[in-house]
């Protein structure tokens, strides 16, 4: 218990700067899409059988042309040793809902067009990368194929590190509303997302990728940068 609440204490810390600055150049985003695990119980690729619907909603705050942006994503993993031939004699599956918290820098590649202290605002069409650091909390429900398996129990930890990192393309509607599209990976810095370790390969970390398309919101005090681009024009 611990060392959940450090992590809370840690992911609030480090997301605490996105609450103390003025409301210019906020965005709010809602990414519904899909999430697929990737481990123990995958050899060597994913498979898209074991795709689930998932969901994030992203704070951002922009900085000239890159962000600081805090995530909350939900959704389901899951993976079974039936779907490949060299992993069915052990037997295993598992079934789960996980939540990441996820505190992210995004650069965007052509954001500098976007808002111009010359030209104020132009409808900008523009790719990024994102990457950061996360805390996952996810519970699977395991189902071992052998009574002997040397995971039964074991209490892996309900919370995980990550490192997420993806890209994405957004393209602006108007000042204010944007729509796109990412694809993100999440490294997780341990073997206990899917409940498989010990009879698995301990070396390997799991990890899950999350798509999703993107509608996201712009708070921005437009009439305070207009007079400022008036100023400068002067």
């Amino acid at each position: 218990m611990k060392s959940v609440n450090k992590l809370l204490t840690g992911l609030v810390l480090l997301a605490f700067p996105l609450f103390c600055f003025s409301q210019n150049y906020w965005e709010i985003s809602l990414s519904p899409g899909a999430s697929v695990y990737y481990g123990d119980l995958t050899v060597p690729i994913i498979t898209f059988k074991e795709t689930h619907f998932a969901e994030q909603i992203s704070i951002k705050r922009y900085y000239r042309d890159n962000a600081l942006r805090f995530n909350v994503l939900h959704g389901t993993l899951s993976g079974d040793d039936s779907n490949y031939s060299r992993n069915r004699s052990r037997g295993n599956k598992f079934v789960g809902k996980f939540t990441e918290f996820a505190l992210m820098g995004e650069i965007d590649l052509k954001g500098r067009r976007r808002f111009s202290k010359k030209l104020g605002y132009q409808k900008t069409a523009s790719p990024y990368i994102m990457f950061g650091l996360s805390g996952i909390y996810s519970k699977p429900d395991v189902t071992y194929g052998s009574p002997d398996s040397k995971d039964i129990g074991i209490d892996y930890p309900s919370w995980n590190f990550g490192m997420p990192v993806g890209v994405g393309y957004k393209f602006d509607l108007n000042e204010r509303v944007v729509f796109g599209a990412e694809l993100g990976l999440r490294l997780t810095l341990s073997d206990y997302l899917d409940g498989t370790q010990a009879s698995g390969n301990a070396y390997k970390n799991d990890a899950f990728f999350f798509g999703g398309i993107t509608v996201g919101y712009r708070i921005i005090n437009l009439g305070a940068s207009a007079v400022k681009v008036d100023k400068e024009k002067a």
